[in-house]
């Protein structure tokens, strides 16, 4: 695999499972540029799939889920079982439906297409010498649990998700960063058993060992703007003991990172190990 120049400049990938447009405007406003040209973070779902406008109301429904979730936990809590208890239960059933019908039900499939369509983009410009910069790192925001990543806007199975990347060879065959913005996506675990395999050849992989922020803290934004700032040194290291500065500076922003680095070494809080 050639990998791309290391500078500060990326062209990003963004897989938005979590509705998370803070995120995204942080890696946008974290990007250098590269003899004058603007960095570009391309985000899927798309927003020609999935506009601003009903982002905000996927937004809006998910805190009346929240809502009306923490009141049926007080009544069941309290013991009541009144009517208007009863009624919590409908309540997040009826903003349930309100967050999918603003996705428009964009499902696992619908987000296959999507990457697909941009790869077959990708190698028709490639044929028209009208290339675009390689995608160089790749994001992906959302929750992981139980074999899944998951979010607001769509979910997909890990093991589906690493189906469409290698039939997509155009998007990420010279990614060198990927990093993980979600709870547990950074543990020996995902790392051994999802990570790695993913992606064979990417030298920086960041992900959560713990519990991540949620995405509008503003500890969280500062992680991602120190990732962007790091990573040509990250990627420019040539060994271990060089890197440790460096992730220690990471985790002094209060984030749980951690990091497989080059396939040789994993770093987590307590120290690190070769992998």
């Amino acid at each position: 695999m050639v990998l791309t120049p290391v500078s500060g400049y990326a062209r990003t990938l963004f897989i938005d499972f979590n509705n998370a447009e803070s995120e995204i405007a942080a890696f946008k406003q974290s990007k250098q540029s590269k003899k004058g040209k603007s960095t570009e973070v391309v985000v899927l779902p798309s927003y020609a799939r999935i506009s601003e406008q009903q982002r905000l109301d996927v937004l809006s429904a998910n805190i009346e889920v929240e809502k009306f979730t923490k009141k049926a936990q007080d009544c069941a809590v309290s013991g009541k079982k009144s009517a208007s208890c009863d009624q919590n239960f409908d309540r997040i059933r009826q903003a349930e439906l309100k967050r999918l019908a603003a996705t428009g039900g964009y499902s696992f499939d619908d987000l296959k297409a999507e990457l697909l369509a941009l790869s077959e983009s990708e190698k028709k410009n490639d044929k028209k010498n009208d290339k675009e910069e390689p995608f160089d790192m790749l994001v992906i925001s959302g929750h992981h649990e139980l074999g899944y990543y998951r979010g607001e806007l769509t979910e997909a199975k890990i093991l589906q998700f690493a189906e469409v990347l290698m039939q997509s060879p155009e998007l990420f065959n010279q990614v060198n960063t990927v990093v993980l913005l979600g709870c547990g996506t950074g543990t020996k675990n995902a790392y051994v058993q999802n990570l790695a395999p993913m992606f064979p050849k990417v030298p920086l992989i960041f992900g959560a060992e713990d519990n991540a922020p949620t995405r509008d803290e503003a500890r969280n934004l500062a992680y991602i703007r120190k990732v962007v700032q790091l990573r040509p040194k990250l990627l420019s290291a040539k060994t271990a003991h060089e890197v440790e500065p460096l992730f220690q500076s990471l985790l002094a922003k209060n984030w749980p990172v951690s990091l497989l680095w080059r396939q040789n070494t994993v770093f987590f809080k307590d120290g690190s190990e070769p992998f």
